[in-house]
């Protein structure tokens, strides 16, 4: 018999994010990352108790463990819940403790007893009373004061806990897994009171880009690997396991290190502070916070880093399924993977567990478009959806998209803004790449630019009266015929991103619904053209 102990965390949006303080998710964030970490928590309990089970997997704030014998599984669940609820207070945590002939079918056993757990509501410890004072930030119990200049601030379980961790020197942080450079500094605060060396360098808008990333298609892969080791031994089944979650957790590091050497590392300041700050990073999940201007691209080489470094992980997968002589399911494994992107443009001051959910809703919205758009026997395409949040957070990114980008005239529809944009044009959809051409069209450091702000009125006018859009369509572009060759470049631009050709009088598609790419390219430039904010003397 074999004995699985399945354990994995949720809600974690709630403890980074509650507070809004930055250095209040750092701390949630390094101590989620810390939890599986080697030498991390579980390390150190499954230490205490002289036990050593098999890890088919440990990624993020999840794992699974397998034990020989029944009694020491539950003396870790005993120890384990023990120790997690005072490690991570504030965070719903589920866990399964079930048994089976073999491996396999005590893990399937497990993950069916997790999704189960998922629909139970855990309460809030500690419950407060009616008397019980209550932290401003988060509503939650009050456990302790902390000095706040010539103040008192009431913190609850939670933000006690983030702000008090601080990470032994045993391994490396969740910034280090990122960037591992000790000349440069990843900051730690949005406020201007702050020291530049801690500060987060933003643009005059004070604007960041939260993005958050998710594999495509580990479902699907998931169910190869089990299939394949149907009638396979419980070592060939833990190898297999453990070779796809190490490998797609390598493959997503080394793409998060491609994209920050590559985009934060030459965007430091003078101070060498790093224009981001990592979030997660575990499994095939990534959440980072970027300057606004940096994180598109930061999205983009992480996206291609991604494919490109999951090339090795599925070719050590696949070896790993030949040396077990299952080459007929070897040929079912995908040649690499891919991943898919939301991007929240906000304020850093504005909630950013709101941030959080729109970024994820963005990210799924993309993966549905990567799913029609998929080619048989071919990975879904790598897609990334994008929103410049304007006034409410409250909304999921379907919502935020009827709301704000669709428009209804006379019977016809018309959407100003597109759902996702490939990474590749080999997927048939809008790119990336030709967002940023049209967007270099009205690029500030070109004396034949072309004005962007006659467009910003032509949105406006589009949603109240279309007549007076085609107007002001037609003057702008009367008036741009000046610097010719922008305004074919424009036009190229556009059509690139169009599917079918474009209506002379409104830059859309001719098809129902007209779509147009105008929105996007207008938060694009909206971000792209900040300036940096003037040095500040620090006297503490």
């Amino acid at each position: 018999m074999q004995y699985a102990y399945l354990f994995e965390t949720r809600g974690i949006q709630r403890f980074l994010f509650a507070s809004g303080k930055l250095r209040d998710m750092l701390g949630g964030s390094e101590l989620l990352d810390y939890l599986c970490a080697p030498k991390g928590l579980l390390d150190q309990t499954l230490e205490a108790l002289g036990l050593s089970p098999e890890a088919p997997r440990r990624a993020g704030a999840a794992f699974y463990l397998l034990f020989q014998r029944q009694e020491e599984a539950q003396r870790l669940q005993a120890a384990w819940r023990l120790a997690c609820a005072r490690w991570l207070p504030g965070v719903e945590r589920v866990d399964a403790l079930t048994e089976g002939n073999s491996a396999r079918e005590a893990i399937r056993s497990g993950l069916e007893q997790l999704r189960q757990a998922r629909n139970l509501l855990s309460a809030d410890l500690p419950r407060p009373g009616p008397l019980a004072e209550r932290s401003p930030r988060t509503g939650l119990a009050a456990v302790q004061r902390e000095s706040k200049g010539e103040n008192l601030e009431s913190l609850d379980a939670a933000t006690r806990r983030q702000r008090g961790f601080e990470r032994p020197d045993d391994g490396l942080s969740l910034a280090q897994r990122f960037l591992d450079e000790e000349s440069y500094i990843w900051p730690v605060d949005f406020e201007e009171s702050s020291p530049r060396n801690k500060r987060f360098p933003l643009g005059e808008r004070r604007l960041v880009g939260l993005l958050h990333a998710d594999g495509n298609g580990l479902g699907e892969l998931l169910r190869t690997l089990n299939v394949a080791c149907a009638k396979a031994d419980d070592a060939t089944y833990i190898h297999l396991y453990r070779t796809f979650s190490e490998g797609l957790s390598q493959a997503t590091q080394a793409a998060a290190q491609q994209a920050s050497r590559e985009i934060l590392l030459p965007n430091a300041n003078d101070d060498r502070v790093l224009p981001a700050r990592p979030l997660v990073l575990g499994g095939d999940d990534l959440t980072i916070l970027v300057r606004a201007d940096l994180a598109l691209s930061f999205a983009k080489t992480f996206l291609d880093a991604f494919e490109h470094h999951s090339k090795a992980s599925m070719q050590n997968l696949l070896q790993a399924f030949e040396e077990a002589g299952l080459h007929e399911q070897a040929r079912q494994l995908p040649e690499y993977l891919t991943a898919c992107a939301g991007l929240c443009y906000m304020k850093c001051s504005q909630p950013f567990q709101a941030g959080h959910d729109l970024a994820e809703s963005l990210c799924k919205r993309a993966k549905g478009i990567s799913r029609k758009a998929r080619r048989e026997n071919a990975p879904m395409p790598a897609t990334l959806a994008l929103h410049k949040v304007q006034d409410s957070l409250l909304e999921e990114a379907d919502s935020l998209f009827n709301h704000e980008h669709c428009v209804e005239h006379e019977g016809e529809s018309w959407q100003l803004a597109l759902h996702a944009y490939a990474l590749k044009a080999d997927a048939g959809l809008p790119t990336l790449d030709d967002l940023e051409k049209l967007s270099s069209v009205f690029s500030a450091d070109n004396d034949q630019r072309l004005n962007d702000r006659p467009l910003r009125e032509l949105i406006t006018l589009w949603h109240g009266s279309l007549p007076l859009a085609r107007q002001a369509y037609e003057r702008w572009r009367q008036l741009a015929a000046r610097p010719q060759d922008r305004l074919k470049d424009f036009d190229k631009a556009l059509s690139a991103l169009l599917t079918g050709p474009s209506l002379p009088d409104l830059p859309c598609s001719r098809g129902e619904p007209h779509q147009s790419p105008l929105s996007d390219l207008l938060t694009l430039l909206a971000v792209q053209n900040q300036q940096p904010l003037p040095k500040k003397e620090y006297h503490p």
